[in-house]
C-alpha cells in the first residue's frame, strides 16, 4: 500500500487580500496558489507594493485572506501559531531592552509550554524523525550563530547585526516548523549582511525548519534559496518559480561563479518582466 505524502509545510489556494473599499480599495494580492514542500528555503522578491509582507502576514495568520485558503501543516495559521509551530523575524528585532541576549532567546519556552500537544500529526511525525522534538540548548544556538560571548549583554550592547542575529536565534529557538523572515536585513551593511547569511544557512541547516524569507535582493536570493518566488504588483501576484539548483554547504565564494551569476541574470530578468503592466504582459 503506498503511502500518500505528507501535507505541504505551507499552501495557499487562490489567495486574496484586499484594503480599502471603493475608490480606494487596493488588491494586495490576488489569487495566490503556492505550496511548499517541508524543509524548504524559499525566498520571495518582487517590487515594492506587490504584496511580498501582506503573503507572511497571512502565513502567520496576522490577516486573514478576504477569499481563498491559507494552511500550515494542514491546519489554520492561528492553530499553528498557538502551537509554536512559527516563527517569525520582523525587519526590528523587538528584543527586550531589560533583558540579556539569552534571556530574551530563552523567554518562548517559558510561555504556553503545553503548545507541543498541539501540534499536527504530520508535523510531529517529521519533527521526530528529523530530531527537531527536542528542546534545542539555546546557549549552543548562540554560540553557532557567533553571540556565544555575548549571552550575557542587554541588547543596547549590542551591534544592530548582534541585535539582529539574537531575534533569530529567539525565532529558531522554537524549533519551528515553519520560519518567517521579513527582510531580516535590509538595514545592515552588506559586509553585516554577507555574514549573517552564513549564520542563517547554519542555523537552517542545524533545525530542518521551512523557512519563507522575504527580500529585496537578489544576490541574497540566489544564496539562501532552493527557491525564489517572484512576485509583480497591480495586483499582487506570483510571476515566476525559479528553483536554485546550486550545490550547499553555499560559501562566500560561490557569489563570485559564473552558475551564481546566471541565477541572478534569470531573476534580475524576471524582475523587469514583473514591473510591466498585466495588459502589456497580455499583449506580448
Amino acid at each position: 500500500m503506498t503511502q500518500s505524502p505528507p501535507p505541504a509545510a505551507i499552501s495557499l489556494t487562490n489567495a486574496r487580500r484586499i484594503y480599502g473599499s471603493g475608490e480606494t480599495e487596493m488588491v494586495a494580492l490576488n489569487g495566490v496558489d503556492l505550496d511548499i514542500a517541508p524543509g524548504r528555503f524559499v525566498s520571495v522578491i518582487g517590487p515594492s507594493g506587490c504584496g511580498k509582507s501582506t503573503l507572511l502576514r497571512l502565513i502567520a495568520g496576522l490577516e486573514q485572506p478576504d477569499d481563498g485558503a491559507v494552511s500550515v501543516y494542514g491546519v489554520t495559521p492561528e492553530v499553528a501559531c498557538s502551537a509554536k509551530m512559527v516563527g517569525l523575524v520582523p525587519q526590528a528585532p523587538a528584543l527586550l531592552p531589560w533583558l540579556n541576549v539569552l534571556q530574551n532567546v530563552s523567554l518562548p519556552h517559558k510561555i504556553n509550554k503545553g503548545a507541543d500537544k498541539k501540534r499536527p500529526a504530520a508535523a510531529q511525525a517529521i519533527e521526530t524523525a528529523s530530531g527537531m522534538s527536542e528542546i534545542p540548548d539555546m546557549k549552543e544556538l548562540l554560540r553557532l550563530a557567533g553571540l556565544g560571548e555575548a549571552m550575557h549583554k542587554l541588547p543596547a550592547e549590542l551591534s544592530g547585526g548582534m541585535q539582529q542575529r539574537t531575534a533569530i536565534v529567539r525565532a529558531f529557538g522554537l524549533r519551528p516548523d515553519v520560519m518567517l523572515l521579513d527582510e531580516p536585513f535590509s538595514a545592515l551593511d552588506e559586509f553585516t549582511r554577507e555574514s549573517l547569511q552564513e549564520q542563517l544557512l547554519d542555523l537552517w541547516d542545524e533545525m530542518k525548519s521551512t523557512v519563507v524569507f522575504v527580500t529585496h535582493s537578489v544576490s541574497e536570493a540566489v544564496r539562501l534559496s532552493d527557491t525564489v518566488i517572484v512576485m509583480a504588483p497591480n495586483p499582487g501576484r506570483i510571476v515566476d518559480v525559479i528553483d536554485i539548483e546550486l550545490a550547499r554547504p553555499r560559501s562566500a565564494s560561490m557569489i563570485k561563479t559564473a552558475a551564481f551569476h546566471q541565477y541572478e541574470d534569470l531573476i534580475r530578468e524576471s524582475l523587469q518582466n514583473a514591473w510591466r503592466s498585466p495588459e502589456t504582459q497580455n499583449a506580448a
